[in-house]
């Protein structure tokens, strides 16, 4: 094992000396490296990494790895060893530029293959046929939602789309909860523009039926004055406010611009949503199910019969005419469709120069840190305006700006308190779920995971409120607020959650009860830790492999002693399996790990 290691590691130098604490491999005094096995101490049973004293990146001689974990933490919702050794052979870029190139695979019709599947199971077990819905629920979005999570390859899309869907919200937490069609054709339209331009983006949102319900701007009929009736304002308010340009005017760091008396500037007031509510009008179903009443569907038609998978089409009459005058004095003209005055619409707010930094912002939020620097936000937000060949909106060149720029890359973060986020509660579960190894039934990963969002607040598509579970600014009370910093995903996390979420850990870890479905009979989904109880013999080399998949080789000697301490004394039965269970536990409640860096 020494001489293999020598020999690779020979271009830092030649074996010089040995010390009592480490044996040096090797040195490049011109760099002041010195490169040494990780302490003194050899296991009984192999030969494993220790503490990673004195060595390269102060993570024994595994950097690479514990780099690309890193790395994967921000980039997927969670990477097994085996994708943490791929990423270390071929390169952080190389593996961003073959995830952005996987085929795209609609996850409807991978829902409607788990819901024949579901009734399949259900009719076989005893159910009662008259009891099966006509139409998938929020339920089997779940199961699918999940199996795309477990099964796929395109880990990037998948982070990519969460974070989006907590911009672009809606939610099943609603009348949409009996659409799980619609759901998922909705996260498609996520996931099928995760790496193409930001105003496709924009526009197929603006016409998806759920998206359409949950704003209100489905059967958003024409200003009708002599009735009382004008134009919904909803959607009009927060594709501006929450979707595309925010309240206040911004430089392209993301910083608020401000007048001649230093007050922030509104991108836009009452009579702009007023004139962009005129826009949205005249939206309706675009298709029906199978139902008695009709075949066609029309303008006003109630959602329970509507195909929530097609999107909503113009009728003409119900459309308001005449000119609309947008931000910046921009008039959508009279005269052409409705579907024009949309696209132009969304258009002109595409062109907005608030739209690079604001949602770059917030995507450097979703994926590597809370409080990033303006200098971190200018840059993404200028590969937004322009990709390099002079393309607005390219999604796939803003997510690769963001997981290799520098300030996301550095080994500084580490030190730097402002650096770094608190994983979300689901991030966490997924992260759980996909580094240890689960054991499937029936080839299937049903989960329904609503203990969870019940412990949590948090599960995909389930926000309560369009400002998703958590606010981009929220600043909780306390050293973060008090240092100019924020916080968002601490507006979840309160006394109750906290202790929910370390009883949801202890099903996982210690009982194994990963994934619930929502018949009490079915089998549970649980892991499987064969790969890890070999390594429990050497506390030590358990606690490196854990800090290898979740802390990334950032696991405070203050977390790894107690870690150890506990599970040391752990000697009688099958005390590896118990020791790894109990380490597990312990890692995934450790403020270590809470934090992402």
């Amino acid at each position: 094992m020494k001489v293999k290691l020598l020999i690779s590691l020979l271009g830092f130098g030649a074996l010089t000396s040995v010390s009592q604490a480490q044996v040096l491999l090797g040195s490049d005094p011109a760099q002041q490296i010195k490169v040494t096995t990780s302490s003194n101490y050899t296991p009984q049973y192999w030969n494993q990494t220790a503490s990673g004293d004195k060595t390269i990146n102060n993570v024994g001689l595994e950097g690479k790895l514990m780099e690309s974990s890193r790395f994967l933490s921000q980039a997927t919702l969670g990477a097994d060893l085996a994708t943490i050794q791929k990423v270390a052979d071929i390169g952080l870029e190389a593996w961003i530029d073959e995830q952005e190139a996987l085929p795209y695979h609609p996850m409807l019709d991978h829902l409607n293959q788990v819901w024949a599947e579901v009734i399949e199971w259900y009719l076989v077990n005893g159910g009662d046929p008259e009891e099966v819905g006509s139409r998938p629920s929020w339920n089997i979005f779940n199961y699918t939602w999940w199996e795309e999570l477990m099964k796929s390859d395109d880990l990037l899309r998948q982070k990519v789309a969460l974070a989006l869907s907590e911009i672009f919200v809606i939610s099943f937490d609603s009348n949409l909860s009996g659409f799980g069609d619609g759901l998922a054709d909705y996260y498609d339209v996520l996931r099928q523009n995760c790496f193409g331009n930001f105003e496709d983006l924009m526009y197929d949102v603006t016409l998806h039926p759920c998206m359409g319900y949950f704003l209100s701007h489905l059967n958003n009929p024409r200003e009708i004055p002599e009735e009382n009736i004008h134009p919904d304002e909803n959607y009009a308010r927060e594709i501006m406010q929450l979707f595309s340009i925010g309240l206040y005017e911004l430089n392209q760091d993301g910083s608020r611009k401000v007048d001649d008396q230093g007050h922030w500037i509104p991108t836009y007031d009452q009579t702009d949503i007023k004139e962009l509510a005129k826009v949205f009008t005249g939206l309706g179903v675009g298709d029906v199910v199978d139902n008695e009443w009709t075949n066609q569907p029309y303008f006003g038609l109630d959602i329970y019969i509507a195909d929530m998978t097609v999107p909503m089409i113009m009728y003409p009459e119900w459309h308001q005419p005449g000119p609309k005058t947008m931000l910046n004095g921009y008039v959508i003209p009279e005269g052409q469709t409705g579907l024009k005055d949309i696209k132009d619409a969304v258009h002109q707010l595409f062109l907005h120069p608030n739209v690079g930094p604001f949602i770059s912002r917030q995507l450097i939020q979703r994926l590597v840190t809370s409080n990033p620097s303006p200098g971190y936000i200018s840059r993404v937000a200028g590969v937004f305006a322009d990709n390099g060949a002079g393309v607005r909106g390219d999604m796939g060149a803003v997510i690769k700006a963001i997981l290799m720029d520098p300030e996301a890359r550095t080994c500084a973060a580490s030190d730097d308190d402002a650096f770094g986020k608190l994983r979300e509660p689901f991030a966490r579960y997924t992260h759980f779920s996909k580094a240890i190894t689960m054991e499937q039934y029936y080839n299937r990963y049903w989960n329904i995971a609503y203990g969870f969002y019940q412990a949590t607040n948090q599960m995909p598509l389930a926000s309560r409120t369009v400002f998703n579970f958590f606010l981009p600014d929220f600043q909780p009370i306390g050293p973060i607020t008090d240092n100019g910093l924020v916080g968002p995903e601490f507006q979840i996390h309160n006394s109750r959650t906290s202790v929910e979420y370390i009883n949801e850990v202890n099903d996982w870890a210690v009982w194994g009860y990963v994934m619930d479905d929502w018949e009490d009979n079915n089998p549970s989904v649980t892991y499987v830790l064969d790969d890890l109880v070999p390594m429990a013999r050497d506390p030590e080399v358990l606690v490196n492999r854990l800090d290898m998949l979740f802390t990334y080789g950032m696991l405070s000697e203050h977390t790894r002693q107690l870690i150890k301490d506990a599970i040391t004394p752990i000697i009688n039965g099958n005390y590896r399996y118990d020791r790894v269970r109990l380490a597990l536990y312990l890692m995934m409640i450790s403020p270590d790990y809470a934090i992402m860096k």
